[in-house]
């Protein structure tokens, strides 16, 4: 049966403001489709992404946050997705060649913890991994409410509220820059991250933030080379002294792309988040009357938000070789989406998925994980920071006012993104 969806990857405005139908008539109809926009796969079922996440020796994770729009990532990566919208046609490349490929671009690829595998990731994993222990995360969650409260406090008296700028992306965003190391003097270039949006396909999006890119670049090399010299309790003094491979100290490259993938995701998706619980508890004014008396439920409210409404659509793996997903066919080079957004609205995982409950998880554990977070090695090592980081935005902001609803200024519209999703504003009506 031929699948009745042809544009999935797209950023039109009914794909990019409401993807759930579409994603629903996949998983019911063609849960593993090769759309012919950008002649990839688009895997949406649970059991499916899953399966992908876990084969790492034949999905490679090399163009995970790059996508078909890799040729604004330099040569190597343009050809690789070349190869791959190419993969299954008449003008594919002959097989044997992604793996050579790969070989060739690993040295040099900046972000070592996103965008490759075993052995290179597990070790990078294991060093960022320290800073996000239970132990670690407790020690912290005073800072981090702090953080919450002093940005609060500038809006305390209530009114029309843009949100997004008011708090949901400086508070990640501070937070992400307290634990890389960022001097107080440099946050205004570091923190203004609000047009950064990471799969949008347009070009010129992409040239305007280059410029900016390379000054933050420039800043992290001048960072590196200072804590060389004074280490301090921070990311970057971690990266700087931790090693890898042979017992060698890492290079500038590999704390390049740790450090930027930290602090362009870890404040992105947070943001997205925070603004996607705020417009579910302005849907539902009678769940704030009960967080605020229970506060207490409020980790399962924000599990729900994360299942509900995830910031991040979907992620992109490359086949390394000729394989199959559910008997489907994937050539060598083959390019594949797994939507964990998609995933997460599986009702043969989670029953009326379709539905927000906040109480979904209330003393209870989900039979299967959230794919919010990812699945398998790739798994966000910085979720159980983002988890608390929304704890606490939703119990200072529940706490600090006794109404919050939506503004009629709302229009709803969502980044054009292929693997974030967010609101790109949300006015509130907030009383102290």
């Amino acid at each position: 049966m031929a699948c009745p969806i042809e544009r999935v990857l797209s950023v039109d405005r009914e794909i990019v403001d409401d993807p759930y139908p579409t994603w629903e008539i996949l998983r019911d109809q063609c849960p593993i489709f090769q759309e012919p926009l950008f002649n990839s796969f688009v895997v949406s079922n649970y059991s499916s992404i899953v399966e992908v996440a876990r084969r790492p020796n034949d999905f490679s994770s090399i163009l995970a946050a790059y996508g078909p729009q890799a040729h604004d990532r330099g040569n190597t990566p343009a050809t690789l997705a070349n190869n791959a919208r190419l993969a299954g046609t008449l003008s594919a490349e002959p097989t044997g060649t992604t793996q050579k490929l790969l070989n060739e671009y690993i040295p040099d690829i900046q972000d070592q913890l996103q965008h490759v595998d075993p052995p290179l990731h597990s070790i990078h994993r294991r060093i960022v991994s320290r800073w996000f222990t239970p132990a670690v995360l407790e020690s912290r969650e005073p800072q981090v409410r702090e953080i919450a409260k002093g940005l609060i406090s500038q809006f305390a008296v209530g009114g029309n509220i843009e949100i997004l700028d008011a708090f949901a992306g400086p508070f990640p965003a501070t937070v992400v820059a307290d634990t890389i190391g960022i001097p107080q003097e440099h946050r205004a270039l570091f923190l203004d991250w609000k047009e950064e949006v990471i799969g949008n396909p347009d070009a010129q999006g992409s040239r305007v933030t280059s410029d900016r890119y390379r000054k933050i670049r420039s800043l992290f090399l001048d960072f590196i080379e200072e804590r060389r010299g004074n280490p301090q309790n921070d990311m970057i003094t971690t990266l700087v002294e931790a090693r890898g491979i042979n017992d060698q100290l890492l290079d500038n490259t590999a704390i390049l792309g740790i450090l930027m993938l930290f602090l362009g995701g870890g404040q992105e998706t947070t943001a997205k988040a925070i603004t996607s619980g705020l417009r579910l508890l302005g849907e539902h004014p009678h769940l704030q009357e009960t967080l605020r008396a229970a506060p207490e439920n409020i980790p399962a409210f924000v599990e729900e938000v994360l299942r509900y409404e995830p910031p991040v659509r979907g992620i992109f793996r490359l086949a390394v070789r000729d394989t199959t997903i559910d008997d489907t066919p994937i050539p060598e080079g083959a390019l594949l989406q797994i939507l964990w957004a998609s995933g997460n609205r599986d009702n043969s995982i989670f029953p009326d998925a379709d539905q927000f409950h906040p109480d979904r998880t209330l003393n209870k554990h989900l039979e299967k994980p959230i794919l919010t977070f990812g699945h398998g090695i790739h798994l966000c090592p910085g979720a159980p920071l983002a988890r608390l980081q929304l704890r606490v935005a939703f119990e200072e902001l529940l706490s600090s006012f006794s109404h919050i609803a939506l503004s009629p200024k709302n229009e709803f519209r969502y980044f054009k993104s292929q693997i974030l999703r967010g609101l790109s504003s949300l006015h509130l009506e907030m009383k102290a």
